[in-house]
C-alpha cells in the first residue's frame, strides 16, 4: 500500500509541476526581463511603445466645421497624416488603405480611414477620394505622432484603436495584404470597435 500511495503522490506533484512550472516561468520572466520576447512577430507595422492617447479635439473638417470629438473612438482607424505634398506616392498610400476597408467586408464597418493636413494647399495637386475624410490639425495634436525616428510624420500610416490609443505605424509604402492581415488579425482578436 505505501508503493501505491508512493506513486499516487508522485503523480500529484508531477500533475502539479506540469502546470505550475510554466506560470512561474512566465512570471520570472516578466519581473526579470521585461524586454524579453518570443522570437519574432507576426505584425507587419510598428507597434508603438508606449501607446500614446490621440483624439480628435482640435481637428477642424476640411470645408469648415469641426470632427466629432469622439471621432477617434469606437472603431479602428487608419489616419494617414500628411506634413508634405499629396503627390503620386501620397494618392497610392490613400488608394491601398481604401481597398483594405473594402477588403475587410463585413467587418468594413468596424474600420473608419481619415486624412490629416498640417495645411490644406498640401492637396492642391492631389483629389483625395471622397470616401475619406480629411481634417487640418494643428501642431499640438501633430506632436503625438512625432517620433524619435528624426520624427517624420510625413511618409506613414497610423493605426487608432477604438479606445483612442495610436498603437501601430506603417510605412507609407505598405503593402496592401501585410496591412490587410494585420487588420483581420486585431478584428479577430478584438471585441472592441
Amino acid at each position: 500500500m505505501t508503493a501505491e500511495r508512493s506513486r499516487a503522490r508522485k503523480l500529484l506533484i508531477g500533475t502539479f509541476l506540469l502546470f505550475f512550472v510554466p506560470i512561474v516561468a512566465a512570471w520570472l520572466l516578466n519581473v526579470f526581463a521585461p524586454d524579453w520576447r518570443p522570437f519574432g512577430t507576426v505584425n507587419h507595422g510598428t507597434l508603438v511603445q508606449p501607446v500614446r492617447p490621440v483624439s480628435a479635439v482640435g481637428l477642424e473638417a476640411l470645408g469648415g466645421g469641426t470632427l466629432r470629438d469622439d471621432f477617434l473612438q469606437g472603431r479602428w482607424t487608419l489616419v494617414h497624416v500628411l506634413t508634405g505634398l499629396c503627390e503620386r506616392d501620397c494618392m497610392e498610400a490613400l488608394a491601398r488603405t481604401r481597398q483594405v476597408h473594402l477588403a475587410l467586408g463585413e467587418d468594413m464597418k468596424r474600420v473608419q480611414r481619415l486624412l490629416v493636413v498640417s495645411d490644406p494647399r498640401l492637396l492642391q495637386h492631389a483629389d483625395p477620394p471622397s470616401a475619406i475624410p480629411v481634417a487640418l490639425a494643428r501642431d499640438e495634436w501633430l506632436a503625438s505622432f512625432a517620433f524619435a525616428d528624426g520624427g517624420e510624420r510625413a511618409l506613414a500610416v497610423y493605426l487608432v484603436d477604438p479606445q483612442g490609443y495610436l498603437m501601430m505605424r506603417y510605412p507609407q509604402s505598405v503593402e496592401q495584404p501585410d496591412l490587410l492581415a494585420d487588420l483581420e488579425r486585431l478584428l479577430k482578436i478584438s471585441k472592441i470597435g
